[in-house]
Order: structure tokens, then sequence, then C-alpha cells
């Protein structure tokens, strides 16, 4: 498989195990110095980081995803062959995000290392 299908792969691994509450996925598809950075919580305005271990908790809790989302690529940015930018737009019911997802390759697979979404509702 070559590299770019592989990236875009964890990518979508990384939004599938949003969606369905993967908590298994998750763990296997983020990196161990995973961050999730975002402007604003829901209702709250703001920065917010959130950890590895901290981002499956709120998945887990179902506090984040639990809703199928269309995911479109618009972008896989290609530095070498161990890092990449991956530019994509998940729609929900909803919501839309606009997100740059840093993907990197410390050994054989590919893992989601950063994600940094825009949210917007619809409506």
């Amino acid at each position: 498989m070559n590299q770019t299908i592989q990236i875009e792969q964890a990518v979508k691994d990384f939004i599938k195990a949003g969606d369905t509450n993967d908590i298994q996925l998750l763990d296997r598809v983020l990196h161990k110095d995973y961050q999730n950075v975002q402007d604003g919580f829901f209702d709250k305005p703001g920065l917010y980081q959130f950890s590895k271990e901290e981002y499956k908790r709120l998945v887990g809790e179902k506090t984040f995803g639990g809703v199928p989302r269309t995911i479109t690529v618009h972008s896989i940015e290609e530095y070498g062959s161990h890092l990449a930018v991956v530019n994509v737009t998940l729609e929900s019911e909803a919501l839309l995000f606009n997100s740059v997802i840093v993907v990197v390759r410390e050994r054989s697979d590919w893992q989601i290392l950063n994600n940094f979404p825009k949210i917007v509702g619809k409506g």
C-alpha cells in the first residue's frame, strides 16, 4: 500500500473511532504524544488542549463522537517519509468540522499526532 493511502487510512480510522466511540481503535491510531487543540469547547470560549488519555476519556464518555460524519479529504501534504499534514472537512447533521491533522510514522504504522479542528454549528 502506498504511503498516501496509508496516511489517508490512518485519518479515516481516527474519524471512524470517534464516530463509533471505539476506544480500542482510537488507542491504536493516536500517537502516544497526541494533542487535540481547539478554540472553544461547545459553548465555552477559550483555547482547549486534550492529551491522548483526555481525548479517549471524552470519546469514551460520549462527550465527543458517537455521531456519523462524512469526510472529505482536501489535501495530503507529505514532508518526507515520516510526517504529513492532512486537511479534511467532516460533516454531521448538526456540525461542520474543518480540521488540520498531523500524521506521523515512527515505526511501521501511521498515527495521528495532532488534530486542530475548527467546529461550527449548522443552522
